[in-house]
This record gives structure tokens, sequence and C-alpha cells, in this order.
């Protein structure tokens, strides 16, 4: 076998090679911590792992922490993974809950995993639509609506790729958001710690979204080849190793150029 073929071969042979896939660790990832009563909040402070991201956040009206739905009638499902589902809280006019802002705030995490090149990192997120609550403390509350939220994976501070709204949830449920970003030979941001962002857009009635179960996944890949054709590298190969096989068949050696 040439040169040349033993190249595309090597070639081939790591196109077809997957690393496994890891799970990148992240803290506090279902909001169970703090562990609180069934039934109840706790807003006075960002969940352990978790800091405020954007403006206004004062643990008042505006604020991030953590419920446990159970008991009440804010969901009609469990929470995704535990028993807490991740809190961001908006209320910018308590006498007219309807009317927000529009001033966009939520939580956000810097991981100790750094961007690598040629990885695919996968993103997934269960966004929930909260619903109203007749019993005291929570039907002080008007959750009908949904405020639009924003799911951001980070590189360095720099968002790589986000969840922009793309789900609307049914009221008292979760939908699951999923992402994906594929780093090529030289991100820009290598090197540099990874992030999640979660963000409550503040754009319309509604007041809260919550989050839970939050995952991220790593998968090394191969780097494009040089031509950034892997179609017209697979077919060279796949002719260059029957037409061996076809000499060696005959009794003959593939000759060397």
């Amino acid at each position: 076998m040439n040169g040349s073929l033993l190249a595309r071969c090597t070639l081939l042979s790591l196109a077809s090679t997957a690393t496994a896939q890891v799970n990148v660790p992240i803290v506090n990832p279902g909001f169970e911590q703090p562990p609180i009563p069934t039934g109840t909040f706790l807003t006075t402070a960002p969940p352990p792992g978790w800091a405020v991201y954007g403006a206004g956040i004062d643990f008042g009206f505006r604020t991030i922490g953590v419920l446990d739905p159970a008991t009440t009638t804010l969901y009609a499902v469990p929470a995704p993974e535990g028993e807490n589902v991740g809190v961001v809280f908006l209320l910018d006019d308590p006498g007219n809950q309807g009317v927000p802002a529009g001033i966009e705030a939520g939580m956000e995490q810097t991981l100790t995993e750094t961007l690598a090149p040629n990885t695919r990192y996968t993103l997934t997120v269960e966004v929930g639509n909260i619903a109203n609550d007749p019993d005291p403390p929570n039907n002080q509350f008007q959750f009908n609506g949904f405020p639009g939220y924003r799911i951001d994976l980070l590189a360095g501070g720099v968002p790589l790729i986000s969840d922009d709204d793309t789900l609307l949830p049914v009221e008292g449920t979760f939908s699951t958001s999923t992402r994906t970003f594929t780093t090529g030979s030289s991100p820009a941001q290598v090197g540099q710690p990874l992030g999640i962002r979660l963000v409550n857009l503040n754009a319309s009635a509604g007041i809260e979204v919550n989050f839970d179960d939050v995952r991220l996944t790593a998968l090394g890949v191969s780097p494009v080849p040089a031509s950034g054709n892997w179609a017209t590298e697979i077919l060279v190969v796949l002719a260059g190793l029957i037409g061996a096989g076809l000499l060696l068949r005959r009794g003959e050696e593939p000759r060397t150029p």
C-alpha cells in the first residue's frame, strides 16, 4: 500500500473513531440546594453554585432562588429532577402585575471546565411555565402568561449558542431545551471557562420562569480534513482500497510511485 493511500486510510480511521461523551460538571444543576419545605419557595439569595445575572435583582420583587412546587397547583407535573426548581421572578409593578418592564435578568454559573477544540457541546435545560395557585401564599401572584426566556452557553463570558425563547410550555408544565455547539480546531475562546446563563426575558405578562435539570455534555470530534469534504476523502480511500484488493487477488503488489 503506497504512502498516499496509507495516509488516507489513517484519516478514514480517525473519522470513524468517536471519543466517549462526558458530562461536564455543574454545581447544583437541579436546584436541590438549599433544601426547602414542600410547597414553599426561597428567594432571598442565589441558589448555591449560581450567581446573579442582569440588572435590578434586589431579592424582593426582582429575585432568583428555588421553589418546591409539590402539593401546589403551580405545576400539573412533578419537578423534572428532584424536588426543587430554579426561580427567576421579575415583578416590576406589584399594583399592576401584567405590565413588565422588559428588563431581563436571571442567574448564571461559571464552570471549572474550559472550552476545548474539536468538541461538540450539548446543553439541555428544562424550562417551566408556572401556573396560578388559588392557595396562599402563591395566590398573591398573577402567573398567567409567559415572560419569555433565554438560555446561553458561554465561554469566557461570550455566548457560543443560545436558545432565545423558542419554546412555549403549556401553563403548569415543562419543555426541554436542547442546543448543540461544535468547536473547530482553533475556537476564539479556547481555554476560557465555560458558563451557563438562565434568563427571564421579562417581555410579557407572567412574572416567573423556572428552570431545572441543567445538563452539559462534551464529545470529542475528529477535525475536518484539509479538503473540508469528508465525502471526497472517504470515496478516495474506498477507491484505493478496492484497487489494492484487486491487485492483491491477482498476486500483485500495489505500486509505489
